[in-house]
């Protein structure tokens, strides 16, 4: 029994390395699309960030990926990271990804870091047999 669980936390563990550098990837190169492929089809995204951003709504998935492309437009991202920490939070059945995000205003030039949380949830997708990690909430606080 204990070679199963193990097996099972080293498969998810596998699984759960590459979610972050595709959620790093997608805000490093400011790309809403690849972010809203993360979404979840099955139910809204809660959306809470600080000023200046200042957006704060349970969206659908459509609209979050306009919301973060409006992000990215006016904010386009300087870094993003994942903070190391070795296993991730488990939340109610799913995973917590903290990050830092850091961005500038276009307009101004102005720089604001700010700590990420990314809750992520398993969700089966049409035509796939395995479920995949879904994000149904990113909160943001100032660091």
């Amino acid at each position: 029994m204990s070679s199963l669980g193990f097996g099972l936390l080293s498969f998810f563990l596998t699984v759960y390395a590459a979610v972050p550098r595709t959620i790093e990837r997608a805000f490093l190169e400011n790309d809403a699309g690849r972010l809203a492929a993360l979404f979840s089809v099955e139910s809204p995204l809660l959306i809470s960030l600080p000023a200046p951003l200042s957006f704060s709504d349970l969206v659908a998935r459509e609209q979050a990926a306009l919301v973060f492309e409006r992000i990215f437009r006016s904010y386009p991202t300087l870094e993003f990271f994942p903070e190391s920490g070795g296993v991730p939070a488990f939340d109610r059945g799913g995973f917590i990804i903290k990050a830092r995000w850091s961005f500038s205003h276009r307009a101004t030039g102005d720089q604001k870091p700010l700590r990420v949380f990314l809750r992520l949830k398993p969700e089966r997708r049409m035509g796939r047999k395995k479920p995949l990690w879904a994000i149904v909430e990113i909160r943001a606080e100032g660091v």
